[in-house]
Order: structure tokens, then sequence, then C-alpha cells
């Protein structure tokens, strides 16, 4: 497992904001006997309406926990 950091405190949102979260992963079978695997995340959360196209602009906050991936 890469290291990380403790977890980013709870993120409150306004009405109107929206919030991107990034996370990455790196995996193998549950006996260790298969390759690596990786995976990377985005997770777009918006609260109160918004138009259909809201996640494709520049998100009103933003977290990364990407982790370095050997």
């Amino acid at each position: 497992m890469p290291p990380r950091r403790s977890r980013p405190p709870a993120v409150r949102l306004a009405p109107g904001e929206w919030l991107r979260w990034r996370l990455n992963h790196r995996s193998s079978s549950a006996a260790g006997m298969a390759d690596w695997f990786y995976e990377q995340n985005t997770i777009n959360i918006a609260y109160g309406p918004h138009a259909r196209d809201v996640f494709l602009g520049t998100p009103t906050r933003h977290i990364d926990e990407r982790g370095h991936l050997r």
C-alpha cells in the first residue's frame, strides 16, 4: 500500500458549489499471486440544482488524495 497522509477534514458545500475528489489505488489478488493493477477514481459531487454540464467546468472545491504508486 502506498503511504498516505491522514484523510482531509470533511468538506461542506454551500448550495451551488461542487467538489472534485481524486484518488488512486494499487491492488493485487488476495493471495498476492497476481500482478498489481492500478486504478484512479475521480468523484464529482454537486449540492443543489445545477446545469447538466456542471462537471465540465472548474470545481468550486478540489481534494486530491492521489499517492505515488511505484
